[in-house]
């Protein structure tokens, strides 16, 4: 692992860059819907990140709170990270994830509908993706641009261009949940 300031760098880029992607594939699902296969990949991908990036933003944070415990050099699985930023043992509030069981619900199938993608597991059917976007969006946002726990100050264009990539994709999503 790399140093605390090094991790939520590298992880704030790894934010940006899947917003762009999942930006990118959405704005071509009317024409073809399996797109939205990216789609779930890239938001994944920013949502682990902004995770990574928030339970790494305190300076008491360790490598063990982003780490997977089976696999001590790869970050957690999401599902972990998430259960993390929710818990007062990780982050205090305002920081500190906050969201219903419906919520909850509608962001694992998301999760679920990627790692199907991912495994070749065929994806099935892309219904009801579009609502776990949009709470995966308000994740991100919360995590890295409403209250971050890292000091924003020295990535304050990453953290804009996430900003943008969060509007344009929210424009997309409009219609669609």
């Amino acid at each position: 692992m790399t140093d605390r300031r090094g991790r939520i760098a590298a992880s704030l880029d790894s934010v940006h860059e899947a917003l762009r992607m999942a930006r990118r594939e959405m704005s071509g699902v009317d024409e073809d819907t399996a797109r939205w296969r990216w789609v779930s990949v890239g938001l994944v991908i920013a949502l682990q990140g902004a995770l990574v990036t928030a339970l790494s933003g305190y300076e008491t944070a360790a490598d063990a709170d982003v780490v997977d415990p089976t696999h001590p050099e790869r970050y957690a699985p999401v599902t972990l990270l998430l259960r993390r930023a929710r818990s007062t043992d990780y982050l205090n509030a305002p920081e500190r994830v906050e969201m219903t069981g419906s919520t909850l619900h509608q962001v694992e199938r998301l999760i679920a509908y990627r790692n199907a993608v991912v495994h070749g597991l065929g994806a099935g059917d892309a219904e009801g993706v579009a609502k776990g976007c949009r709470k995966v969006l308000g994740i991100v946002r919360h995590l890295v641009l409403s209250h971050p726990a890292f000091d924003a100050s020295p990535h304050h264009l990453v953290c804009t261009l996430i900003s943008d990539e969060i509007a344009g994709i929210d424009r997309l999503l409009v219609d669609r949940c």
